[in-house]
């Protein structure tokens, strides 16, 4: 199983690159967020405040609804929500593009932390 490291934010994703990026501003971005696609993207962040026993299936359910609406490119595997400290939860997505003759399975790690 393969994890890549985070690409850069500041140059142009391709490849592999390109989707886990996607993946995670799909996961960073909230719905509303985007006037001319009001309903893109995912609601995640709006569990962070909760108790771990409602954030984390509600992160799960957010991450597995947008990623499966907003990027037809991938095929999810599972979506892996835990605490790392007050407030401050992470995502293990594991998934593999449609087009991939290898389908090795990918993994992108989220960290959700509201940015106020």
């Amino acid at each position: 199983m393969a994890q890549e490291d985070d690409a850069p934010w500041n140059e142009a994703a391709i490849g592999l690159d390109d989707l886990a990026q996607s993946i995670r501003l799909i996961c960073l971005t909230p719905k509303l967020s985007v006037p001319t696609e009001p309903e893109q993207f995912c609601d995640a962040l709006s569990y962070v405040d909760r108790v771990p026993a409602e954030a984390i299936p509600g992160i799960s359910k957010e991450i597995w609804e947008g990623i499966s609406r907003w990027e037809p490119r991938v095929v999810l595997d599972r979506v892996d929500v835990a605490q790392a400290g007050f407030a401050y939860f992470t995502a293990s997505i594991y998934w593999r593009p449609r087009s991939d003759v290898l389908a090795e399975l990918q993994r992108t790690d989220v960290d959700l932390m509201r940015v106020a």
